[in-house]
């Protein structure tokens, strides 16, 4: 149903489609629908992080989330996730600084 939505909202297919969403677990389907730049937070960076590890929960995504934090490129799809500056349920965050994140988009 998600995917059907997002065909419906791509126009032409030779633009550049960028997608703010609070759902980066969604990322296979923002890969198969063709968006080329995804910005997503949700998961507050995993909450907690364990050295080279990662977060360690993530609302959606349960324990060790797969889209936790930074970059994911898959094809011609890239996704920022931002561990945000906020909380969620829990009201503090281990070894996981809060972050805005800044991008700078440039013409080819």
């Amino acid at each position: 149903m998600v995917s059907t939505k997002l065909k419906n909202l791509i126009g032409d297919e030779s633009g550049y489609t960028i997608l703010l969403s609070h759902r980066p677990e969604l990322f296979e389907t923002y890969v198969d629908d063709g968006i080329d730049l995804v910005f997503s937070g949700h998961v507050h960076g995993g909450q907690f992080r364990l050295p080279f590890i990662g977060g360690l929960v993530a609302p959606n995504q349960g324990l060790f989330p797969k889209y936790d934090a930074g970059l994911y490129t898959d094809g011609g799809t890239s996704m920022v996730v931002s561990r945000g500056i906020g909380n969620s349920i829990i009201p503090f965050r281990f070894n996981n600084r809060p972050e805005i994140v800044l991008v700078e988009l440039n013409a080819k």
